[in-house]
């Protein structure tokens, strides 16, 4: 099976959905939607197993090999290929074969919770992954999700949430800017929706797709939520008339350093 397609965005309302429509529209592939970053678990999991396998298991190998089961067999563990080789079948269970299963083969998925730490720990699983990084000016995230907030049903801590991931993860692909691998492809969404057939041919060019399939009308057509809501207009206000209480969440020196790395000025 393929390796997947991962579309990392820094938190919600950055554009990870739009790019997820751009790729889906290809006949060939289907990207799948956030999974609350439970794949950290299991990355976690393998990462343990690994550390055990190396620390214990190693030790259970060998002495089964000599004695079989006469050796001391309490942390005999299989060959850490084999944990590889479990993660990986656990990711291409869940996504990769119900994509294939509806004539998809070219499977992934976005998340706007993982950084480039998880980006690196599913490239080990699938060396030939292809990542999608996806940032937006944070000023124009909290005017988006100031429009959640007054709709009720999101919190103001889960906003706060978002910014907490949006300072982690741009700050992951950005900050690293020097060594940043070439499977990664970062992109602004100002850049993006300013010069969409660009950025269509990069997009498409990273991940080994073919632009004159791709649907572009999905940049004409902004769908911000499930159902016939997400296709209205929204009363989104300017910064300055936000309430100063969450203006104040772009106010440290952390925000400002990584909006920095990634071209935005957030003043003093």
């Amino acid at each position: 099976m393929s390796a997947p397609i991962l579309i990392l965005a820094a938190g919600q309302r950055c554009g990870s959905t739009l790019i997820q429509r751009l790729l889906s529209s290809h006949p060939e592939v289907l990207i799948w939607g956030e999974h609350a970053g439970q794949l950290r678990q299991i990355l976690a999991v393998s990462q343990r197993l690994h550390e055990w396998a190396a620390e214990h298991g190693q030790l259970g190998r060998l002495g089964y090999e000599r004695a079989g089961h006469q050796s001391f067999m309490a942390n005999l563990t299989p060959e850490p290929v084999h944990i590889d080789e479990a993660a990986r079948a656990f990711v291409q269970t869940l996504f990769a074969k119900p994509a294939e299963s509806a004539g998809r083969p070219i499977w992934g998925f976005k998340e706007v919770r993982y950084g480039l730490a998880e980006a690196l720990a599913i490239q080990g699983l699938f060396p030939g992954c292809r990542v999608v990084h996806i940032v937006r000016d944070p000023r124009d995230v909290l005017r988006s999700l100031d429009v959640w907030e007054r709709a009720g049903g999101w919190p103001r801590s889960d906003t706060e949430v978002v910014v907490g991931d949006w300072t982690r993860v741009a700050g992951s692909f950005w900050s690293a800017s020097p060594d940043l691998p070439p499977w990664v492809l970062r992109v602004r969404y100002e850049d993006l929706i300013s010069d969409p057939m660009r950025w269509c041919a990069r997009i498409a060019q990273h991940c080994g797709l073919q632009t004159d399939l791709f649907d572009t009308t999905v940049f004409d057509k902004r769908i911000h939520a499930a159902g016939l809501r997400g296709r209205t207009r929204r009363d989104i206000r300017d910064w300055a008339d936000l309430p100063a209480s969450m203006r104040a969440l772009l106010d440290s020196d952390e925000v400002r350093l990584v909006g920095r790395a990634c071209g935005y000025d957030l003043g003093a």
